[in-house]
């Protein structure tokens, strides 16, 4: 007999150096080498260690997280909203000719008040309880048996 163990543990992270993780310090380290080979391989032979070491400090800073994204993605969204509210103001600019190059959609820029700021009654329809069904589990679903609100006759 086995007993079930239960955890509250939901995301188990390995250390590594402060608040850095181990993942984190092997990415950059492998991106940083990789840079290093190349330069080695190339005339630039002599600004390869300093590049390993700006490299992994560059990938160690873009790779934290600001928000729940990495910093480099949050910088890439950040300069295509840009582009997008540039382009909402004048199409024909240079963020006009960019937002087309780019082909976003510039109508996010635009904000519908109609929507942003209704009600909880204006966004759910009214459904009939005799459109309701319960079911105990996945395999009454399939075989459409379960508990089922019907309308009861007038009396």
């Amino acid at each position: 007999m086995a007993a079930q163990f239960k955890s509250n543990v939901r995301l188990r992270e390995e250390k590594g150096f402060g608040s850095v993780s181990m993942k984190r310090l092997i990415f950059c380290g492998v991106g940083a080498v990789l840079i290093f080979m190349v330069l080695r391989l190339t005339p630039l032979s002599g600004i390869a260690l300093p590049a390993l070491v700006g490299v992994f400090a560059a990938l160690l800073t873009l790779s934290g997280s600001r928000g729940g994204l990495p910093l480099w993605q949050h910088i890439l969204l950040g300069w295509r909203g840009s582009i997008v509210l540039l382009a909402a103001k004048d199409s024909t600019r240079l963020g006009g000719q960019l937002a087309t190059l780019l082909n976003l959609d510039t109508s996010a820029a635009q904000v519908h008040g109609g929507e942003v700021f209704a009600t909880q009654s204006m966004l759910i329809e009214e459904t009939p309880f005799r459109e309701w069904a319960l079911y105990a589990d996945f395999a009454e679903a399939a075989d459409e048996r379960g508990l089922r609100f019907v309308e009861l006759g007038e009396q």
